[in-house]
């Protein structure tokens, strides 16, 4: 939500200085997952939460906080901790500094809940266990928090395994999705796939998979709605984890009954180029899809 008038008078008097403000934290969990959510300004994931506001109760402040970032009623169940110090010293963007104490309450929401960026702060959110969120990058007070809700005095432990963040598209059209297979190497070793591709450190997933769609398809498409997440192991192939960001893409009067090819003729590897057939396949078909590259397709089509 935007500052908050009381907000916004503290630093028409101090500027950028360091405010230390109270705040509240939701540790919302559903079995073994924690929901967390990522800002548009920042890489990092953390949980949802905020300030409090002049005579607020605590309680009502984190209510409101889940409400107002995805649009859904929480329930409260009780207090994890009160958290502050050097890991919730905050910079944001405009140069303001914050220094937050919270009060992390142990939340959940209902499960059928449709979340909803309602207030144009978040852009991400995905439901992880503790060992897949000490393999995301996060903001450092989150296993601080995370540790105490999953286990009493708990820490993440920090896992060695690289993470490689990917951006993976859903295009369908007339009850068809949008697949290719690989035309010289054996289908048993590709599957069929998906545009999809690694993230860049200069565009978000939402960007990469609109721009991995024209660069494998030749197609040009838009995001319409973010799927969520999923961590996939991707060894004994290659000793990595895909954090995979599902999107649901459109394109322009697409042509189903077309099949085209498409390829690289200098691949970024330096490999002989590359070529694949794109085409549009039923969606009673779409289980033949590789490496679990399908795991989010039931959220496209809700």
């Amino acid at each position: 939500m935007p500052i908050s008038p009381y907000l916004s008078d503290l630093r028409g008097r101090v500027g950028h200085a360091l405010l230390l403000l109270p705040a509240v934290t939701a540790v919302i969990r559903r079995d073994d997952r924690f929901l967390l959510c990522r800002q548009a300004h920042a890489r990092e994931w953390g949980l949802l939460g905020g300030g409090i506001e002049p005579l607020e109760k605590p309680e009502d402040a984190v209510l409101r906080e889940v409400r107002e970032e995805i649009g859904v009623a929480a329930t409260v169940h009780g207090i994890v901790g009160a958290y502050g110090g050097e890991d919730l010293l905050v910079s944001y963007p405009n140069g303001d500094r914050v220094g937050y104490t919270t009060i992390a309450y142990s939340c959940s929401i209902a499960v059928d809940a449709e979340l909803q960026f309602t207030d144009g702060e978040l852009i991400e959110t995905g439901w992880f266990t503790t060992t897949e969120i000490a393999r995301l990058p996060r903001d450092r007070w989150v296993d601080r928090i995370i540790g105490d809700a999953g286990r009493p005095g708990g820490v993440l432990a920090a896992d060695q395994m690289s993470v490689v963040e990917k951006a993976v598209c859903y295009v369908i059209a007339e009850d068809r999705l949008l697949v290719f297979t690989h035309d010289d190497t054996d289908i048993l070793a590709t599957g069929v796939q998906v545009p999809a591709g690694t993230v860049r450190d200069d565009e978000s997933a939402a960007q990469a998979a609109e721009r991995e769609l024209f660069e494998e398809t030749g197609l040009r498409g838009a995001v319409t709605r973010s799927l969520g997440t999923e961590f996939y192991d991707l060894a004994p192939l290659r000793g990595e984890v895909a954090l995979r960001h599902f999107f649901r893409l459109e394109v322009v009067d697409p042509e189903v009954s077309a099949v085209w090819q498409a390829g690289e003729a200098d691949p970024a590897t330096g490999d002989s180029p590359i070529s694949w057939t794109c085409r549009w396949i039923p969606l009673a078909q779409a289980h033949v899809l590789a490496g679990g590259l399908g795991a989010r397709l039931g959220a496209a089509l809700r």
